[in-house]
């Protein structure tokens, strides 16, 4: 299995994402008990996901000594932090999407045009099986907290670029648009379309299957 299946795999449990989110937004490492604390799952069924975690390379551990007897405090931290709202990252990100082009709809089209290109980048020329499956894994990887639902729906919880997005949603909003067509494209073209509905709620966007007639992308 590759380090990116591997990756999807542990990124399609709804848990895992979870505790990853949780030591992404910390800026103290946190140990087992802790994150069962916070998340409500059992102590073993965290150190279960965390395992996993760590075997894709998403979540390191290590001893933490107290400076008293007894054994050392193992603790977790995410690989990388969540995107700061606030900072340089933040600040060149709303620079790039202002000169994106002159005018939200060519901002818009520029952007699309980069998530069709971030797809073909990320995915496996072979790639095949569910497309929803794998939207769902690819949006959770990006750090989203996807939510697959019987009638069709991903709905994408947390949205890592929220400041940006809020900001340029023409940008942000519509690179993820390209990207999920063309993700689509390449692994059902002939499957149903779905369209990407951004900010229904301030912390909530959906992926959902396109109305007859209508056109996502417009």
């Amino acid at each position: 299995m590759t380090d990116r299946a591997r990756v999807h795999e542990v990124l399609s449990v709804p848990s895992r994402v979870a505790i990853l989110d949780l030591l992404r937004d910390r800026s103290e490492p946190l140990d087992a008990r802790e994150l069962a604390a916070e998340t409500g799952l059992h102590v073993t069924t965290v150190r279960f996901h965390l395992s996993a975690l760590i075997e894709a390379g998403l979540v390191t551990e290590r001893a933490e000594r107290s400076g008293g007897r007894g054994r050392p405090r193992t603790v977790y931290s995410a690989s990388w932090a969540a995107e700061p709202e606030h900072g340089p990252y933040q600040e060149l990100a709303e620079l790039l999407a202002r000169h994106f082009a002159d005018t939200p709809a060519q901002r818009a089209r520029r952007a699309e045009q980069a998530g069709e290109e971030w797809a073909r980048r990320r995915l496996n020329p072979s790639a095949a099986g569910d497309a929803r499956s794998v939207v769902t894994a690819m949006f959770a990887e990006m750090g989203f907290d996807p939510e697959p639902t019987e009638d069709g729906h991903v709905l994408l919880h947390g949205c890592p670029f929220r400041a940006s997005a809020r900001e340029h949603p023409e940008v942000v909003c519509g690179a993820h648009r390209g990207l999920l067509r063309s993700a689509l494209e390449r692994l059902d073209p002939d499957g149903p379309e779905l369209e990407l509905h951004a900010f229904v709620r301030p912390d909530l966007c959906v992926v959902a299957p396109a109305e007859p007639g209508s056109s996502p992308w417009s």
